[in-house]
């Protein structure tokens, strides 16, 4: 055999105890086979690295971390350790790792097979991963896997309800973090690594990007190497058909920035949880038949589907509070330039006639004609006001991702308003009967629950 063939392992049985069934997976110097152990007559596993011309004795080092660490793990959704001997066959020469066989398929292999999953799929899938990574880290010393991603989780036994059995495989490129600061190996995959990764480092947080980037394939069906990025953020949204909540989680959860990044599995699965408690309860905390409905008679119209929400808030109306207060304060001020008539000068009213009566004419056009409109899709939020066919941002689009909370705030005026907070940025929907754009309580209620809805936040009452 030339360096340059593949070794046939075929049938053949390694240390008189394994025979060799079927290859599954080679790279670089590594193979992994399916072979079944005479002693036991189970299917197990025997990963193989091989000395070659691609052999690098770093290499070895992670192989043996491979089955150091696994050796001292124990968990229903990892493999189990086996065995770890030297290779010394016809075929190769290196040294072998033996570990317990899970018959099941990649979430990678499964995607390209066509298999899609729904938002409630890959949370619970989330959790699963999140649960083994909280043992994992739970170690001491932590122990960072560093390439979680599709090819490395295996499912199996799926149900209607149920994603399936969750498993965590190849350890490959384990690494602990009581070596963190004296290893600068570059492992892992791209599109699923975190930028500090490249650096050779690795945290706790470190998986957790990995755990999201993952989640981002499953959500959007590309590989996140493929999707746009800005400032090293993967831009998925525009792809991704989720909730604005489980969208903002896989953000901090792929945060570049590592400090801004979600820290640990418990604050991962915590707010992961919080995100869902908070949109059931309220559905629990309100009866069938208290679900806000459009009052009747209300003339705001709202449109929605999984792309967007577009309400629109018509003027105040002709007889309106606000009109007639315009009219009543036109009529007043000229009634006060007026006075110069008395003394022969009558420039002042003309002089205010022409400045008034246009600002005047169009406040009331405002208030006939004029429409407010709230628009939200999957990339931004607007607030503009129209009239005719003239518009006018009351405030510069923002990103989706930005929004954040959802309140109804009440003002020392008995005066209600419902603000959507993008950072710093408020876009507001008032009851205060001196707004053009004014609502009724009813009508706010409404909106505030078809909102919350679907953005996935809660309403904060103050």
């Amino acid at each position: 055999m030339t360096n340059h063939e593949s070794p046939d392992f075929n049938q053949e049985i390694l240390l008189e105890r394994y025979q060799v069934q079927q290859e599954l997976s080679k790279k670089a110097g590594r193979r992994s086979l399916l072979a079944r152990d005479l002693q036991t007559l189970e299917l197990v596993v025997v990963k193989i690295l091989s000395f070659g011309n691609e052999f690098e004795w770093n290499d070895l080092k992670l192989f043996e971390r491979e089955a150091e660490t696994l050796k001292a793990l124990s968990h229903p959704s990892i493999p189990r350790y086996l065995d770890y001997f030297e290779l010394d066959s016809p075929n190769s020469k290196g040294f072998a790792l033996v570990q317990s066989y899970i018959p099941a398929q990649s979430l990678e292999v499964q995607l390209k097979a066509g298999r899609s999953f729904s938002e409630e799929e890959v949370k619970e899938l989330a959790k699963a991963i999140l649960e083994i990574l909280k043992y994992l880290h739970g170690r001491q010393p932590p122990v960072i896997h560093r390439d979680i991603k599709p090819s490395n989780i295996l499912l199996t036994n799926r149900s209607g309800n149920s994603v399936g059995e969750v498993y965590l495989v190849d350890f490959g490129s384990v690494q602990t973090i009581a070596r963190t600061s004296s290893t600068m190996t570059v492992v892992g995959s791209y599109g699923y690594m975190p930028p500090e990764q490249f650096n050779g480092r690795a945290t706790c947080a470190s998986d957790l990007y990995s755990l999201g980037a993952t989640l981002i394939y499953l959500v959007t069906g590309q590989h996140p190497g493929d999707l746009p990025q800005t400032d090293l953020r993967i831009e998925f949204e525009q792809a991704a058909n989720i909730s604005l909540g489980f969208s903002s989680w896989l953000r901090h959860m792929t945060e570049p920035i590592m400090s801004q990044r979600l820290p640990s599995t418990e604050d991962a699965m915590r707010t992961l949880e919080e995100g869902e408690e908070d949109n059931q309860s309220q559905l629990r905390g309100r009866a069938i038949n208290s679900i806000p409905k459009k009052p009747l008679g209300s003339k705001i119209l709202l449109k929605k589907n999984a792309s967007f929400i577009d309400i629109i808030i018509p003027g105040a109306g002709l007889l309106s509070i606000q009109t007639l207060t315009f009219i009543i304060l036109y009529f007043f001020i000229l009634f006060m330039m007026s006075i110069p008539l008395l003394s022969g000068d009558g420039s002042s009213l003309l002089r205010g006639i022409l400045v008034i009566s246009p600002v005047a004419f169009i406040l009331i056009c405002i208030c006939v004609f004029g429409r407010k409109r709230l628009y939200i899709n999957r990339q931004q939020i607007y607030l503009i006001y129209k009239i005719f066919k003239l518009e006018r941002h009351n405030l510069l689009p923002s990103s989706r991702q930005e929004i954040l909370r959802l309140d109804i705030n009440k003002s020392d005026f008995n005066k209600y308003y419902l603000t959507i907070w993008a950072g710093i940025k408020k876009y507001v929907i008032s009851s205060n009967e001196l707004d053009i754009f004014t609502v009724t309580l009813l009508e706010l209620d409404w909106l505030a629950y078809e909102l919350s809805d679907w953005l996935g936040l809660p309403i904060t009452k103050k």
